[in-house]
């Protein structure tokens, strides 16, 4: 009996559970936002992808276009990337850090860390940090 029963619960918790099983409340949301804004970047929408901005990064870029000018030249990872896989999300403060590797046109791969916070019920992304993933490579 309790081989089946260990069998059974076994069988639930590989079959079952998702990689981001053990992520807080709000992390699927969280990735859309992301993906809904790196797609307007992708489009070229900048006044779509600056929706998704949280109040602080707006009242550094008042405008899309500053906004925009920021990403493309800070950010070119982000802004034009030929691969991004969301990795582990994991709560910070009131906030949820959506981790993602980022590889830019030239192949270089990054780990971005999206601080994402919660505005009028809405996800809005409040910071990213960039570091270059060193993890793997040549």
């Amino acid at each position: 009996m309790w081989r089946s029963l260990l069998a059974a619960v076994v069988v639930v918790a590989v079959s079952g559970g998702s990689a981001w099983a053990d992520e807080p409340d709000g992390s699927n949301a969280v990735r859309g936002v992301i993906q809904s804004q790196l797609d307007a970047f992708e489009q070229g929408a900048v006044s779509d992808a600056y929706e998704f901005a949280a109040p602080n990064i707006r009242r550094l870029f008042p405008t899309p276009e500053g906004f925009g000018k920021m990403v493309e030249g800070g950010y070119p990872m982000i802004w034009d990337p030929s691969r991004v896989d969301f990795l582990d999300a994991f709560p910070r403060g009131p906030m949820i850090v959506q981790r993602l590797r980022v590889v830019d046109q030239a192949g270089v791969p990054y780990i971005a860390e999206y601080a994402m916070l919660q505005v009028e019920g809405e996800w809005r992304i409040a910071g990213v940090e960039i570091v270059r993933d060193d993890s793997f490579g040549a």
